[in-house]
């Protein structure tokens, strides 16, 4: 792909939450004439990209200017990873501002960015003084790389976005100061879904750099106009409840790992089952698993039940054909509810308290106070949502939302606006 015209670089080197998030903003770069090339710097991002049919079919898509590029592998992840280690402990410990350290660390930094610098596009790396749009999630700041990168690139213009929608807000009630004034001349910008947000994963460091400009623009992919046909698609096949035998059930599925360990896995997914097995004699159950969740108890019992489908389509897309959704907690919930499709969170807060929310002298879910799911802590409880909405007896979404998440859907819809002015700031909108 040649250098002419305008060209937005984007890392993706976790999964697919990253380039799911970034999802409007590179299509909107689209029909501004832009190329895009995507840059994967490990085998496990690819594989989650492959792995969800709306992020892999987005990239794949015909006569487009999108560029795959897959500069990750075994030797060079593991190089950067140690580089990132050993650069925090470095900091932390405050090695560097011992002379003799600081000057064989620099040796060594040096070696890191060359290795890192061979895998780059070579037709990219040539040409160091163009304008580029570089877009990368924001725990990449605080790498050696962005520092190489932007050492590189200095006419360039940095973003730096979430790996998800996730709400990093605790005190929904609270009001945030933004800064009236925004410097859209500078060349690096964090974006974040509201202000709020920012005040909880400010680190006084990398995150609240001088020259780092916050843009609190909601979550692109909320906007109605990335969601008013996937709407109407789910709306119209909820109608038809009435003329199906089977009712379709969504699992948002978690695994074992730091927030949730193997015995309650699987007492999540074998009592999901069972309670299902107990209320409904005919059903599809579409299970889409987290992108960590490896192994699963629901690749252990798929034989088992030929109702049950592990499926690799995005959440937007499986919410446009189910009845209901069953949340192991994550934010999946909130792409269910912005089709308005139920969701009851199978999830106890108090038993698996990590990065949950502070209530009433005990905790609660993000989603909970937002308003947005159907809270379940138990099988019992469990059974008693399902049944409930079987009947009809609830009618969600509610009316409970909170002002909060109404703000948030809010800036959701004005991306483009902030977007815009950013890059018209920074000369990258003109031909």
């Amino acid at each position: 792909m040649s250098v002419k015209g305008k060209i937005a670089i984007v890392f993706i080197s976790g999964s697919a939450g990253e380039l799911d998030w970034i999802l409007p903003i590179l299509n909107y770069l689209l029909s501004k004439n832009f190329y895009i090339k995507i840059i994967f710097l490990t085998r496990h991002a690819l594989k989650s990209v492959q792995e969800n049919s709306m992020c892999n079919d987005f990239i794949k898509q015909k006569d487009s200017k999108i560029q795959i590029i897959v500069s990750g592998g075994y030797f060079y992840e593991k190089i950067e990873h140690f580089g990132y280690l050993t650069y925090r402990i470095f900091l932390k410990l405050k090695l560097l501002d011992v002379p003799i350290i600081k000057t064989l660390y620099k040796f060594y930094d040096t070696l890191q960015k060359f290795v890192f610098m061979s895998r780059f596009p070579s037709e990219i790396l040539k040409y160091e003084d163009k304008e580029y749009l570089f877009i990368s999630e924001f725990p990449s700041l605080r790498r050696p790389r962005d520092q190489w990168i932007k050492q590189h690139f200095k006419r360039s213009t940095f973003f730096y976005c979430p790996h998800s929608p996730h709400i990093y807000t605790e005190d929904l009630d609270r009001e945030y100061q933004e800064s009236e004034s925004i410097d859209f001349r500078k060349k690096s910008f964090l974006l974040l879904g509201h202000p709020g947000d920012y005040h909880i994963i400010n680190d006084g460091k990398e995150l609240a750099a001088n020259d780092l400009e916050k843009l609190f623009i909601g979550h692109p992919k909320y906007s109605q106009e990335w969601l008013q046909n996937l709407k109407r698609k789910a709306k119209k096949f909820r109608d038809t409840h009435a003329d199906r035998e089977k009712v379709n059930i969504l699992v948002l599925s978690r695994g074992y790992g730091s927030y949730l360990d193997k015995d309650s896995h699987l007492r999540l997914v074998n009592s999901t089952v069972r309670t299902i097995e107990s209320l409904l004699p005919e059903y599809n159950l579409l299970v889409k698993k987290h992108p960590r969740e490896t192994p699963s108890q629901w690749d252990e019992i798929l034989g088992d039940y030929p109702s049950i489908q592990v499926v690799n389509e995005h959440i937007l897309q499986l919410a446009t054909k189910v009845d209901f959704a069953i949340s192991f907690w994550g934010s999946g919930s909130m792409d269910c509810f912005m089709l308005e499709v139920p969701v009851i969170e199978y999830w106890n807060p108090v038993k698996h308290c990590k990065q949950q929310v502070p209530y009433n002298d005990s905790f609660t879910t993000i989603y909970r106070k937002l308003g947005i799911v159907l809270a379940a802590n138990n099988e019992q409880e469990l059974n008693n949502k399902i049944s409930d909405l079987l009947s009809n007896k609830n009618n969600f979404p509610s009316s409970d939302i909170h002002p909060f998440f109404s703000q948030l859907i809010i800036r959701s819809n004005k991306w483009t606006e902030i977007i815009e002015k950013t890059l018209s700031s920074n000369n990258l909108l003109n031909d």
